[in-house]
């Protein structure tokens, strides 16, 4: 996994919630996932083909999920039901999207994104790379966080 690619990431993010949510947010020290470290009671799964294979997935605690997702769209949600879905996996599509802005030399395709909730829930990521944990803080929305597993892929 390159760098620059989680780099286009984390800056994507970091755009992305400036642009769309009037908010900075800040990216920690990236890590290996494990069981132990996962938080999230829901993710937004994208997949990519081309240049560049693997999957991102955008994960949060409840609590932060619905926090995003009030500011994201203006409305009050209490509970992970399916307009929350919808916006988490659109803040995804959103970002796996921008990436291409900063990564201009691959040619990579993204699929629909796709949703999973539940405490603490895993997702299985593509063996052929590490998971990389991008965590993110949000004094205001709280921490969630991006985890990439990319590989170098076929042209597309």
């Amino acid at each position: 996994m390159k760098v620059e690619w989680i780099n286009a990431f984390i800056l994507a993010t970091v755009d992305t919630y400036q642009k769309m949510l009037s908010l900075k947010i800040e990216a920690g020290k990236p890590y290996l996932l494990t069981e132990e470290s996962n938080k999230k009671d829901i993710s937004g799964m994208i997949g990519l083909s081309g240049t560049i294979k693997g999957a991102v997935v955008m994960g949060f605690p409840k609590e932060n999920a619905l926090k995003t997702v009030n500011k994201f769209l203006g409305e009050t949600f209490t509970d992970l039901g399916p307009d929350v879905s919808d916006a988490v996996g659109e803040l995804v599509n959103i970002i796996a999207g921008y990436v291409k802005k900063f990564i201009q030399n691959e040619k990579f395709g993204i699929s629909l994104p796709s949703i999973a909730r539940g405490p603490r829930h895993m997702v299985y990521m593509p063996k052929y790379a590490p998971t990389i944990v991008i965590p993110f803080k949000s004094p205001e929305l709280g921490d969630f966080v991006l985890e990439a597993a990319l590989a170098e892929g076929q042209n597309a």
